[in-house]
């Protein structure tokens, strides 16, 4: 038996071609497929495309949720609350202020390692934390006692533009609040713009339209230069409910290999095209084709270190090592490099255990204050204001003058 969770995210346009992938390939006799009641009538169509027997089990939430009646003052959390904000300046500020305020949270955020994010999670169950800071990657694969729910902001950047949460959404992340089993009702609150999330509570979701799909590893076997037959399958038209994968990353980094002078297979680049990396991050960038011309001189791959410095390490570094560690390990498996897996899980949780001490102890080291009203500021901030007193720092001299 296979089970596929999240199958909503089938409509990503970035991610969903991995959901529709697995939905269509994966080997099993029986296939459970997870998803919110978006989802459900294109998994039918998909199913129904295949020729598939399946059966619809519909799950009714078992704790009431509830939206509270009015905003508050995020200071004022008690335990088994989450404050969400989207952004991990914007974790690390609240936490830092919960924590000078005589309250301890626990803290997660995308960037954070899985390992550490294990031990926040360890920490908040078994009652070391009483309180919870994350953004959004609350809302997916994690099921903690939470009882409710405070977005401490009601807009968030996609990647592409700073837009209002959608709907489902903020379903998602209330829907954490009042975990069965602990609590009677789950409730749903904001700092601002309750009215919005009182709002997407109430409106159903609309149907999911398409799902996204990718391109088969077939492209290599095309008697063409790839980078042709990728912008070939790029033009063709898709058969409905079928939207394509946006290939700008593989044509991007595709494009730099060659410019950087390799001469790979077909085959070679697009597995080098598909190892998970920050293409847009330098340090990553320099270090993905210095392991490609190591490799290329058929030399043994040497991991990632630290540099030796005399003060202690910044949360910063130790996240960005660790994912140099992860770009390690992904190409030596690409091209089948030998990887001491030992090390790598060693240094891993080394490393993990660094940053969560961090977390646990040395927060305020890793984040600036403004100067005038002592709110937390990240270290690459200019200036000693935060935005809020800059602003009004502004106004005032503006009408001195």
């Amino acid at each position: 038996m296979a089970v596929i969770d999240e199958c909503q995210m089938i409509a990503d346009r970035e991610r969903g071609y991995a959901w529709t992938r697995a939905i269509l390939g994966v080997c099993a006799p029986e296939i459970h497929l997870c998803a919110a009641p978006e989802a459900k009538n294109i998994l039918l169509r998909i199913i129904q495309s295949c020729g598939d027997s399946y059966e619809v089990v519909e799950h009714q939430r078992r704790t009431p949720l509830l939206c509270m009646t009015r905003t508050m003052d995020y200071t004022t959390v008690q335990p088994g609350d989450a404050l969400i904000t989207f952004s991990k300046v914007g974790v690390l500020s609240v936490a830092e202020d919960l924590r000078r305020r005589g309250k301890e949270p626990a803290i997660i955020y995308g960037a954070l390692p899985y390992a550490t994010r294990r031990k926040q999670v360890e920490g908040f169950l078994s009652g070391q934390m009483e309180y919870v800071v994350s953004t959004d990657a609350i809302g997916m694969g994690l099921n903690l006692p939470i009882r409710r729910i405070i977005f401490m902001e009601t807009e968030k950047f996609d990647g592409h533009e700073r837009r209002e949460l959608k709907p489902e959404e903020i379903q998602q992340i209330a829907g954490r609040a009042g975990r069965y089993g602990m609590y009677e009702k789950g409730y749903v609150g904001a700092v601002e713009n309750l009215a919005l999330i009182r709002s997407a509570l109430e409106t159903v979701v609309p149907p999911i339209q398409t799902a996204v799909v990718g391109f088969s590893d077939l492209v290599t076997a095309v008697d063409f230069d790839l980078l042709e037959v990728l912008e070939v399958w790029n033009r063709m038209p898709t058969v409905q409910p079928y939207v394509k994968l946006d290939i700008t990353r593989y044509i991007t980094v595709i494009s730099r290999i060659r410019e950087a002078g390799f001469q790979l297979t077909k085959q070679q680049e697009l597995r080098a095209a598909n190892i998970p990396f920050d293409e847009t991050d330098d340090t990553l960038n320099q270090l993905f084709f210095r392991f490609l011309r190591t490799w290329s001189k058929e030399e043994p791959l040497q991991p990632p270190a630290l540099p030796e410095k005399q003060t202690a390490y910044t949360l910063q570094e130790l996240e960005r090592y660790c994912r140099e560690l992860d770009l390690h390990f992904s190409l030596s498996q690409a091209f089948d490099c030998d990887v001491d897996r030992d090390w790598l899980h060693a240094e891993r949780e080394q490393v993990a255990d660094e940053i969560n001490q961090i977390l646990l102890y040395n927060l305020k080291n890793n984040i600036l204050f403004c100067a005038k009203c002592g709110a937390a500021l990240p270290l690459h901030h200019r200036g000693r204001l935060c935005s809020s007193c800059y602003g009004h720092k502004h106004t005032y001299d503006r009408h001195r003058r």
